[in-house]
C-alpha cells in the first residue's frame, strides 16, 4: 500500500500541506472556529429566536450569531484544500506514504483531541456533581440543539471516550459528554483514510492486487461511516479540487489588476455571507452544497493572499496568527460554555432575554473562550511537530533495527 500515483495522473500541482502564513485563508479559518463558539454560547445562554422579538435588531443579531453550524461547513472545504492538498502533491512526487501520512494527521488531531476529552470528562463530571440539577446537566430538551439532552453520564464512559479519540463519534458511538462538537472530527478523519485511498484504487502503482486491496478498503470503510459522512464528502472534495489546480490558478490570479480581483473577492464574500445566512436559515442540503460552492469560489480568488497593509493588516495578521489554535478553540469551547451557562442560567426558563447588557456579556464570554482556546493550544497545538517527529522516530526504529547485521 506504499505505492503511489503516477506523476501524470495528477498534474498541476497541488495545494502546500500546511497553511503556512496564508493570512487570508488562516483568518477564514479562525472566523469560522469563533462563529461556531458564539453560536454554542447565545444558544446556551439565550433565549430561543421565537421568544426573542420581532424587533429588527435582535432578528439582525440573532442571524449574526446563529451562524455556527454552517461555519463548520466552511471547516470542511478548507480541510479538502489543506489535507487532500497535501495529498495530491505527496502523490503527485512520488513521495506518499501511509507511515508518514498517518502519523502527520494523527498528531495534528490527537495532540489536541485526546487533552480534550480529558477535559471534558473533569468539567462534565465537575458540573453532574455540583450542578446536576441545572437545565443542561440536567438534559433538558430546550438544549438538544447544543448538548445532548439524555443520559450524559452515560455518555462520559470510557469507551465513548476511546471511540471519540478514535474518530467514531456519532458514527458508532455517542459523541462525548456535552462536547457535541466533536462529531466533525470524525467525518474529518474519515475523509483522511477515503481520499488516498480512491485515489490508490484509480491510478495506484503495485499491481492489479494492490489496486482491488484498495478499493476494498475503501468500500469498506465508506459503508461503515455510512451516508451521513459521505454526504459532506463533495463539501471536502471541493477544497481539494481547488488545491488541484492551484498553480494554474494562482497563475492567472497574479496577471489581474487590482481593479478587477478585488471586487471579484467582495463579490464572492458577499455570496459567501449569503449563503451562510440561507445555510442557518434553513439546514438543507441544497443550501450547504451553495455554502460550499460559495466557499470554494471565494477560495480560488484568495489561492494568492492578499496584500493588506497598514490597519487592515495588521488585523488580518493577528486573525492569521489565531488559526493556529483555531482547532483546539473548537474541541474545548463547549464543555466550558455548558458550565459557563449552567452557572449564569440554571434553569432553561431562566435564559436571557435579549438586551443590550446581555449582548455585551455574550461578546465579553465569547472572547473568555477565544482566549481558552489560546492557552489550551499553547501546551498542545503548538507541539504538533514535536509530536510527529516523536511518532515517525517510533515508526522507524523498528525498521532500523531489522536493518542492522
Amino acid at each position: 500500500m506504499t505505492a503511489t500515483v503516477p506523476v501524470h495522473a495528477l498534474a498541476p500541482a497541488a495545494a502546500p500541506a500546511r497553511p503556512g502564513p496564508h493570512r487570508a485563508l488562516n483568518a477564514l479559518r479562525s472566523a469560522a472556529a469563533v462563529l461556531v463558539v458564539v453560536y454554542h454560547l447565545r444558544t446556551l445562554l439565550f433565549v430561543d429566536a421565537a421568544d426573542a422579538g420581532d424587533g429588527l435588531a435582535t432578528r439582525v443579531l440573532y442571524v449574526l450569531t446563529g451562524l455556527g453550524p454552517a461555519a463548520v461547513v466552511v471547516f470542511f472545504v478548507l480541510s479538502g484544500y489543506w489535507v487532500g492538498g497535501s495529498v495530491l502533491s505527496a502523490f503527485r512526487q512520488d513521495r506518499f506514504r501511509w507511515a508518514g501520512y498517518a502519523t502527520a494527521r494523527l498528531s495534528r488531531l490527537w495532540i489536541v483531541l485526546v487533552p480534550a476529552v480529558a477535559l471534558t470528562a473533569v468539567l462534565d463530571t465537575l458540573g453532574l456533581a455540583v450542578l446536576g440539577h441545572t437545565s443542561i446537566y440536567a438534559g433538558d430538551p430546550a438544549y438538544h440543539h447544543t448538548v445532548p439532552a439524555e443520559d450524559l453520564a452515560g455518555r462520559l464512559g470510557p469507551l465513548t471516550a476511546l471511540g471519540n479519540m478514535g474518530f467514531l463519534g456519532k458514527i458508532a458511538v455517542p459523541t462525548y459528554g456535552t462536547n457535541a462538537s466533536l462529531w466533525s472530527l470524525g467525518y474529518e478523519a474519515a475523509f483522511y483514510a477515503i481520499f488516498p485511498l480512491a485515489l490508490y484504487a484509480w491510478k495506484g502503482r503495485g499491481g492489479v492486487p494492490a489496486r482491488i486491496l484498495s478499493a476494498v478498503l475503501l468500500v469498506v470503510i465508506c459503508k461503515f461511516v455510512g451516508i451521513p459522512v459521505l454526504m459532506y464528502l463533495p463539501v471536502w472534495l471541493m477544497g481539494a479540487a481547488v488545491a488541484l489546480f492551484r498553480r494554474p490558478i494562482a497563475a492567472r490570479l497574479v496577471t489581474l489588476s487590482p481593479v478587477v480581483l478585488a471586487p471579484a473577492r467582495t463579490a464572492a464574500s458577499v455570496a459567501l455571507a449569503g449563503a451562510l445566512w440561507a445555510t442557518q436559515a434553513s439546514y438543507s442540503g441544497r443550501n450547504v452544497l451553495l455554502l460550499a460552492g460559495t466557499t470554494t469560489v471565494l477560495l480560488v480568488l484568495l489561492v494568492e493572499d492578499v496584500r493588506w497593509t497598514g490597519l487592515p493588516g495588521r488585523a488580518l495578521d493577528a486573525a492569521s496568527r489565531y488559526a493556529d489554535s483555531s482547532y483546539s478553540l473548537y474541541a474545548v469551547h463547549l464543555p466550558i460554555a455548558a458550565l459557563i451557562a449552567a452557572l449564569l442560567t440554571p434553569q432553561a426558563a431562566h435564559r436571557w432575554a435579549p438586551s443590550p447588557a446581555h449582548w455585551l456579556a455574550l461578546a465579553a464570554l465569547s472572547a473568555v473562550l477565544v482566549a481558552a482556546g489560546w492557552l489550551f493550544a499553547r501546551v498542545t497545538e503548538r507541539h504538533t511537530s514535536r509530536l510527529r517527529a516523536v511518532l515517525d522516530s517510533l515508526l522507524r526504529s523498528p525498521a532500523g533495527r531489522h536493518a542492522r547485521p
